[in-house]
């Protein structure tokens, strides 16, 4: 009896992790190309790497901020409070 809901457990827990897991597959890469699921093919200017759709170009930057108010400072081209 034990046995059997240790393994019930176990199998719980493995699903959960493959959710996981697969949810976060496709993130962008290193290089800023973005990578998203594939529905029924690739999107337009996206080619099939792996599980994941991935652009051809790298996504664009943001642009920098000029100016962030008193009591913040730019940080990834966006203002954040300061620390």
């Amino acid at each position: 009896m034990i046995r059997i809901i240790a393994a019930m457990l176990a199998a719980a827990v493995l699903l959960t992790a493959q959710q996981a897991l697969s949810a976060n597959s496709c993130r962008p890469t290193r290089d800023g190309k973005d990578r998203v699921e594939p529905t029924k093919g690739c999107p337009s200017g996206y080619v099939m790497r792996g599980a994941c759709c991935e652009s051809i170009s790298a996504m664009p930057q943001p642009s920098a901020v000029k100016a962030c108010p008193a009591g913040t400072v730019a940080s990834l081209g966006a203002c954040v409070a300061r620390k």
